[in-house]
C-alpha cells in the first residue's frame, strides 16, 4: 500500500470506502452515526481532497483514509490538554474500507500520520471519538494516544453528543 495525499481521481474511491462502510456497520453499535451524503458530505471530502488535507493508503482503490488538518470546534479551546499549543494537527474520520480490514492498515495509516506530523514539527495530534465507538477507542489507545477528557460537543453534522477526547503528543 502507498501512503500519500489524496488526489481529485481519487474521490470516488475515498466516497465509496465511506458508503460502502456505513452500509455494512450502520446497526453496529460502537458506529460512529455516520450518514451517506451527511456526514462525510461529498463537500467535506472534496475540500479536503482540494486542500490536500486528506490521506490515503491505496494500491489501487483506496483502502484507508482520514483527514489531517486544524479544525476543531469551539469545545476544544477548555479541554486540559496535555500539550499547551496551538502547533497541533486535529484527525477526522480516519476509516479502512470493509474488504480490508485485518490487514493492519489502521495502525500502517496511523503511523504514517505520526512520522509526517512529526517531520513537520508539530506538537501533537488531537481527535475526538464518539461515546459508545469502543472499536475507535481501543485502536487508539493502543496507538499511544492518551485519553484526555470525556465532553458534550456539537457539531452541525450530529449536533450535540458525548465524546471521548484524546491525544497524542509528539
Amino acid at each position: 500500500m502507498i501512503f500519500r495525499k489524496a488526489v481529485q481521481p481519487d474521490f470516488d474511491s475515498i466516497q465509496n470506502l465511506y458508503w460502502t462502510l456505513i452500509d455494512r456497520e450502520q446497526d453496529n453499535p460502537s458506529f460512529p452515526h455516520w450518514k451517506k451524503g451527511i456526514h462525510p458530505s461529498d463537500e467535506m471530502l472534496q475540500e479536503s481532497i482540494e486542500k490536500g488535507e486528506m490521506y490515503v493508503l491505496a494500491d489501487g482503490e483506496v483502502a484507508a483514509c482520514v483527514i489531517a488538518n486544524n479544525e476543531k470546534v469551539d469545545e476544544y479551546v477548555d479541554v486540559p490538554w496535555q500539550v499547551d499549543s496551538d502547533d497541533v494537527t486535529v484527525l477526522h474520520i480516519l476509516a479502512v474500507h470493509p474488504d480490508q480490514r485485518g490487514k493492519g492498515l489502521a495502525r500502517e495509516l496511523m503511523a504514517k500520520m505520526i512520522g509526517l506530523e512529526r517531520s513537520k514539527g508539530k506538537k501533537a495530534l488531537r481527535l475526538d471519538v464518539i461515546e459508545n465507538n469502543v472499536t475507535a477507542e481501543k485502536f487508539y489507545q493502543k496507538t499511544g494516544f492518551q485519553y484526555i477528557q470525556t465532553k458534550t460537543l456539537y457539531y452541525d453534522v450530529v449536533g450535540e453528543m458525548v465524546f471521548k477526547l484524546y491525544e497524542l503528543v509528539l
